[in-house]
């Protein structure tokens, strides 16, 4: 598996960007509003949401353990790939399970 350096190069600086892109903290926050914003008005429901591999990974990242540049939830590594299915389970706005699929 190859990994994106650039991916992993802004998981440690989180102001790393690209001229006109988007840094590791400004995508977790446009992840966090947008995640927040469909539990808010899917309650109790279930949903797909689909997005690029990087930007679930910074989402992600608040949850789990990066370490070695790998991402630990639970002391199971997240391999994410293109594609991935994981499966979020949240309760009241918290999450409460990563599981990938």
């Amino acid at each position: 598996m190859k990994k994106n350096l650039y991916t992993i190069e802004q998981m440690l600086d989180n102001s790393l960007k690209c001229t006109g892109g988007e840094s590791f903290k400004e995508v977790e926050q446009r992840m966090d509003e947008v995640i927040e914003n469909i539990i808010k008005h899917n309650d109790g429901k279930k949903v797909v949401i689909v997005s690029h591999g990087a930007s679930i990974k910074y989402y992600l990242k608040k949850y789990c353990n990066f370490t070695n540049n790998k991402l630990f939830y639970n002391k199971k590594e997240l391999i994410i790939e293109s594609p991935s299915v994981l499966r979020l389970k949240f309760n009241n706005f918290k999450l409460k399970e990563i599981k990938l699929i």
